[in-house]
C-alpha cells in the first residue's frame, strides 16, 4: 500500500499530494509528489508532511534537493497527531443532518463552512442544543458516509443562518482515513484554485 501523505508549506498551506518512497524513519524522506503539476513545482524551504494513515508520523522538515516530482526531505521535527486532527478546509457543500438525541424529527438542510478530519462547521436553520448528537450525510468523501456528530457550540457568522461547530463522535478508523482524504483533496483543490 502507498504511504501518502499531504505535503504543506512552512505556514501550512496544502501545495499537494505525495507518497513517500523511503522508510517513515529515514534519516532522508524520499517523496513522490502527484499531481498534474507536480513536475513543474519548485519546493525549497520548510515543508510539513501529514500522513494520510495514523501509522504514518507526520513530520517538519527541509527540502534538500528536487529533481521533477521527486523531493529529498531532512526531517527536523516530529509533529503530534494534533496536526493531523487540525487540518481544516474551508469547503461549502449542501448536505442533511438526522436527529439522534434532541426534540426535532425528520431530516434538516444543513451548508457546510468548513470541515477536518475531527469535525465540522455548518450552517442550518435547525435550531440546535450543545451536546445534541445527530446523523450527518458526508457526501464529499469517496462513497458518501453517515456519521455521528456532537454539537459543541454556536459560532459567530455576519450571515442570517446560524453557524454551529461539531466534532464527529464513534468514527471507526476506516471512516477517519476517508475523511482524512477528502479533507487532503479538498485542501489541495483550493490551494490551486487560489
Amino acid at each position: 500500500m502507498e504511504r501518502l501523505y499531504l505535503v504543506l508549506d512552512g505556514q501550512g498551506r496544502a501545495l499537494c499530494q505525495g507518497v513517500l518512497e523511503s522508510s517513515p524513519h529515514a534519516d532522508l524522506l524520499q517523496v513522490r509528489l502527484l499531481g498534474d503539476d507536480a513536475e513543474d513545482m519548485a519546493l525549497t524551504g520548510e515543508v510539513q508532511l501529514i500522513g494520510l494513515d495514523d501509522s504514518l508520523p507526520a513530520r517538519r522538515g527541509e527540502v534538500t534537493r528536487q529533481r521533477g516530482c521527486q523531493i529529498v526531505v531532512r526531517p527536523t521535527a516530529e509533529l503530534g497527531a494534533e496536526a493531523r486532527e487540525n487540518l481544516r478546509v474551508r469547503t461549502n457543500f449542501k448536505s442533511v443532518i438526522y436527529p439522534v438525541t434532541g426534540q426535532w424529527k425528520g431530516q434538516r438542510a444543513i451548508r457546510c463552512h468548513d470541515l477536518s478530519c475531527g469535525g465540522i462547521a455548518f450552517h442550518t436553520m435547525q435550531q440546535l442544543s450543545p451536546g445534541e448528537v445527530a446523523e450527518l450525510v458526508l457526501p464529499v468523501t469517496d462513497e458518501p458516509l453517515l456519521l455521528h456528530l456532537r454539537v459543541l457550540r454556536t459560532l459567530p457568522t455576519q450571515e442570517p443562518v446560524p453557524l454551529y461547530a461539531a466534532r464527529f463522535v464513534d468514527l471507526i478508523l476506516d471512516q477517519e482515513i476517508m475523511i482524512r482524504k477528502a479533507v487532503f483533496a479538498i485542501q489541495v483543490k483550493n490551494f490551486h484554485d487560489t
